[in-house]
């Protein structure tokens, strides 16, 4: 050890003045030389003196300390260690844990990005502790800080995006899954085989698509079911939070999953939601995406037929048929843990049928909302506390103004125009909502544009395109390689003619 210890602390020598190739060969030297090294040398330490991790700086040796981190905890591979045994060295409030916690808030990201498969499989083992110990509210922050700062954007999807939304939901923290789950996801790793080119690791990077690839180690391979499985996670975390927008997209996003003339159960239990949620944000069911595959869609409103019902008796505004259907199905939905949201949706019915009166009235007095919309059509008094807790929690837009007379109701009156009424909006409002938007279509333009640029560096394109030199004959028009955006990626345009 005392040999290899000036070895693991050479790197990186003056890291502000080596150029990315210098520094890819050093760092490449450095990660060879762990991978050489025993895991019970690394554990040992200096004879006599301290733990290595003591010595090392996570900052500035993170990937001797990361290594040295895993010797500890039975080494990078998948070697199996009982969860006593992993227990007894690794629990939360143990030396270990509180040098892992060390290394997640300082390590240097792009150091890591050459040791993917051992950053990744610390991951792995600080959520089986939490799982273990059956405290997978101790694991989250962690998890979640190693992710964000290996790719704040969280834009390139992983196997950790899935053990993070995994866990967030068994230990019913959505919060702490918002950091993550808020950022959206654009790219999925690519394959460096199948790009002409890709930057060193420790190169600048557009998206962090380029360097979290498959061969990388920073996922774990990747499978059709894991996409399905994180975006339903993620909306029914969205559910648990109430934030019924997001929850849809995420549950969209799994029925509009391609596939070929099949439907995954994950797709169906994603469209018995998504059918609910619906209800619960527009008030009426919504039309299938139009990108679903028919076949799917057929096998999902087979499956999922009283949800379609349920849905179809919420659209009549028939009250009683409404209950009728919920009371049929009672098994169905506790078989599918959506009695909850089931219960949502009956609690929204009223809040939509009054919501629906804006639509034939400005103004009506409370007695004839009762009638109209309440279960207890002469309890005057809950329909007007019912009315001022939705307009006090922002979901309807109207005053309710008291009677002069004493033998009279109030009157709830509804806003004419949306700066009118409590829910009114400023116009610094409504400009900082265009700037944020106008944000998100620039983030959202940026990746695209990266996505077309490497299509149009993939060696399948390329092949493609020396075939075809005619642009119209490539179904791409007449952009031209490097001219995407004039982002200046200074690609040659005459580079297809050059091959």
């Amino acid at each position: 050890m005392e040999a290899l210890l000036p070895q693991l602390l050479s790197f990186p020598s003056h890291p502000q003045v080596l150029s990315e190739h210098e520094y890819d060969r050093q760092i490449k030297l450095l990660v060879q030389l762990l991978q050489e090294t025993g895991a019970g040398k690394l554990a040992k330490g200096v004879a006599g003196g301290p733990d290595l991790l003591d010595i090392l700086d996570p900052a500035i040796n993170t990937l001797p300390y990361l290594y040295t981190l895993l010797a500890h905890l039975g080494g990078t591979h998948d070697e199996k260690q009982s969860g006593n045994g992993l227990l007894k060295v690794f629990q939360p409030g143990s030396p270990l844990w509180e040098k892992m916690l060390e290394f997640v808030d300082r390590f240097d990201p792009v150091q890591v990005r050459y040791a993917g498969h051992a950053w990744r499989r610390l991951l792995e083992k600080i959520a089986r502790v939490g799982d273990l110990s059956d405290k997978p509210l101790m694991a989250i922050p962690p998890i979640r800080t190693a992710i964000l700062r290996l790719d704040p954007s969280a834009a390139c999807f992983t196997s950790n995006h899935l053990l993070l939304a995994k866990l967030c939901l068994q230990a019913k923290a959505f919060q702490a899954a918002l950091p993550l789950l808020d950022r959206d996801v654009f790219h999925m790793p690519s394959s460096p085989d199948k790009v002409s080119y890709f930057p060193l690791p420790c190169g600048d990077h557009e998206t962090s698509s380029t360097f979290i690839t498959t061969s990388s180690g920073l996922s774990d391979k990747l499978a059709y079911r894991d996409y399905l499985l994180y975006f339903l996670y993620g909306g029914m975390i969205y559910l648990g939070l109430k934030d019924w927008t997001r929850a849809l997209l995420f549950l969209e996003i799994v029925i509009m999953a391609p596939t070929s003339n099949v439907a995954s159960m994950v797709q169906v239990e994603a469209y018995k939601k998504w059918v609910l949620v619906g209800l619960l944000l527009k008030g009426t069911p919504i039309a299938m995406p139009k990108t679903t595959n028919s076949y799917a869609a057929r096998i999902f409103r087979a499956i999922a037929k009283p949800y379609d019902t349920l849905a179809d008796a919420f659209k009549e505004g028939n009250g009683e048929k409404l209950y009728a259907e919920v009371h049929a199905a009672q098994q169905t939905w506790n078989k599918d843990c959506n009695m909850g949201l089931v219960l949502q949706v009956l609690n929204a019915f009223r809040r939509f049928l009054i919501l629906k009166l804006e639509k034939t009235y400005a103004a009506l007095p409370t007695s004839l909302v009762a009638q109209q919309t309440s279960p207890q059509p002469s309890n005057i008094a809950e329909t007007e506390s019912y009315l001022t807790s939705l307009i006090a929690s922002g979901q309807l837009n109207a005053t309710l103004v008291p009677s002069t007379i004493p033998s009279e109701t109030a009157t709830l009156r509804f806003a004419v125009t949306s700066h009118d009424g409590p829910l009114a909006r400023s116009e610094l409002q409504n400009f900082k909502d265009l700037q944020m938007q106008t944000e998100k279509f620039i983030y959202l333009t940026r990746h695209i544009k990266d996505t077309e640029r490497r299509l149009e560096l993939s060696k399948d394109y390329l092949g493609w395109a020396r075939k075809n030199p005619n642009p119209k004959d490539t179904g791409l028009g007449t952009t031209k390689v490097g001219t995407i955006g004039n982002d200046g990626y200074g690609v040659d345009e005459d580079m297809l003619a050059d091959m």
